[in-house]
């Protein structure tokens, strides 16, 4: 019986680090992914705002 629960405990030790491992690759590609979307999007409106406030006065000034 002490034999039965050692190998239990063990086995759903093992699985439980397992799927934290699982789990925690999966959020961390999502995370990447969302992060990566979220920051080119910034960039992108950002630099569509620089060009429509900077580059007209400067197409002006020549």
């Amino acid at each position: 019986m002490y034999v039965f629960s050692f190998v239990r405990t063990y086995v759903l030790s093992l699985f439980l680090t397992f799927v934290r491992t699982f789990v925690r690759s999966i959020v961390r590609t999502y995370v990447r992914i969302y992060v990566r979307s979220y920051v080119l999007t910034y960039v992108r409106s950002f630099f569509h705002s620089f060009v429509h406030t900077y580059v007209p006065s400067f197409n002006r000034s020549w």
